[in-house]
């Protein structure tokens, strides 16, 4: 769910620090700091004019936070370690003008929800009991929130105690701004619980919550449901004689929940086409369109002999992105993403990625292939990315092709870049053009640096960001592109 344009731009960078403007663009750095490899970065907040950042330990049974609260001026103010050996991390979100970290706690005979406010000039306030639910033989409740926040409304999914041989069962709980619960809603789903769940609760554009259910049985398996009222009804999601593969989503200006996404073979999981649906409100399906891949998309990846010996589909490709343009029409990305192994080096490796444009009614316009043969030890360099504040289709890339060449990254990308940046714009009739961009990353002892591809905040508007990290993965900048 990001974005892109059809405008070529060039970031000008004539010093070292500060902002820089770039065509009505402007990036701007923090200073350089120590990266714990421990800790995963996990999300942004812009929050009163600080930009906080979110780091997550890695392998870490409970919640294991490091917050470092940058200022206007990106200087760090203030640092924050979090450790709660007994509680899990559930999320961290923007509510309410606050920011509220979500934990659970399992005290063996029931499982409490908490939430602590975040006091940027300190630390974590003191935590508040706002839920709890019996244990069943055993068994926890989880707690899942919306990676979409809605800033007056906030609802949270109770996944209950796993019961085997019974159908599952859920609550949705919906909160003030005093994080007290208001509303609490039971529903049973007419499918029997799962040892592993995948559910995923979607926010409208107006507050209203949605289930999007998962499961594996021979094949991916999809359901829609609208929460919040004591009767809900199940909505399967199911193409004409194929299994899905993958999808994502978004809400468009009408509230119409917008899935796109890839459909396997019947013989090979892998991605033979592409479809997209649209719902009303109430789950009515109102648009449907399902494609196969075109023989240009499937014949830029696959040669002939691979075709012929596995399948007409494309082969470890995700999905990676759908969102709309300033115009209304829609763009599903999905980027290949595969290991090489010999017995020197483990390497990741892309081929490249495609983009499927829809246009505003959801009809298909154009797919467009972009080969590429990136290879690189750090997956972190891996990937393709866009802006969540742009308004047409643009998208960037690290070009890790250049960590091969001997006289290193050619001078166009700019100074002190560890791989070189590209963006790809498309034309209105598919046509991909390719051009450097030219970023003079603030240097320290002569080290090099380079984005890694995901954006921190890619579902709130304001300014997007991103971690800037060096060739040796041991520093970092926050990036900030307004």
């Amino acid at each position: 769910m990001k974005i892109g344009y059809k405008i070529v731009f060039l970031f000008l960078i004539n010093s070292f620090f500060g902002s820089y403007q770039s065509q009505g663009l402007e990036l701007s750095f923090s200073s350089h700091y120590k990266l714990d490899q421990n800790y995963q970065s996990i999300s942004c907040i812009n929050h009163q004019s600080n930009h906080i950042f979110f780091q997550s330990k890695l392998k870490s049974k409970f919640c294991d936070l490091k917050v470092s609260v940058f200022g206007k001026d990106l200087e760090k103010i203030n640092e924050i370690n979090l450790q709660l050996d007994d509680e899990y991390f559930v999320g961290v979100r923007s509510v309410f003008d606050n920011i509220v970290l979500f934990t659970y706690k399992n005290n063996g005979t029931k499982t409490v929800l908490r939430t602590r406010y975040l006091d940027v000039k300190s630390n974590f306030l003191a935590p508040k009991d706002i839920f709890s639910e019996p244990n069943i033989s055993g068994y926890p409740s989880n707690f899942k929130i919306p990676i979409k926040t809605v800033e007056d409304q906030l609802s949270i999914l109770v996944e209950l105690p796993f019961q085997s041989d019974k159908n599952e069962d859920i609550k949705i709980l919906t909160l003030n701004s005093a994080m007290d619960v208001v509303k609490e809603v039971y529903n049973k789903l007419e499918i029997k619980f799962k040892s592993k769940r995948d559910n995923r609760i979607l926010l409208s554009n107006n507050g209203q919550p949605y289930l999007l259910k998962q499961f594996w049985k021979k094949g991916n398996h999809f359901y829609l449901y609208k929460l919040g009222q004591k009767v809900i009804s199940e909505k399967e999601i199911k193409l004409n004689q194929r299994k899905i593969a993958a999808l994502d989503y978004f809400f468009n200006s009408k509230n119409e929940l917008v899935l796109s996404g890839f459909y396997s073979s019947p013989v090979r999981y892998n991605y033979e086409g592409f479809f997209l649906l649209k719902f009303d409100n109430d789950l009515e399906l109102i648009h449907k369109n399902q494609y196969s891949l075109s023989e240009n998309i499937v014949k830029t990846f696959k040669s002939s002999k691979e075709i012929k010996e596995t399948g007409y589909g494309l082969d470890k490709f995700m999905v990676t992105n759908f969102n709309l343009d300033e115009g209304g029409n829609h763009f599903l990305l999905a980027e290949h993403l595969s290991k090489l192994n010999s017995k020197k080096d483990k390497l990741w490796y892309s081929k490249g990625f495609i983009l499927i444009k829809f246009n505003k009614n959801g009809n298909y316009i154009w797919g467009c292939p972009v080969k590429k043969e990136f290879k690189s030890e750090n997956l972190n360099f891996v990937g393709t990315f866009s802006l969540n504040n742009n308004p047409t289709n643009q998208y960037f890339f690290n070009e890790l092709s250049n960590l091969k060449l001997k006289k290193g990254v050619p001078p166009e990308y700019g100074i002190l870049n560890y791989t070189g940046t590209s963006n790809v714009t498309f034309s209105e009739s598919g046509i991909c053009q390719e051009k450097a961009m030219a970023i003079n990353f603030p240097g320290k002892d002569s080290e090099k640096y380079a984005f890694i591809p995901k954006q921190l905040n890619p579902y709130n508007k304001g300014p997007a960001y991103f971690i800037i990290m060096n060739g040796k993965a041991d520093n970092y900048m926050l990036g900030v592109v307004k």
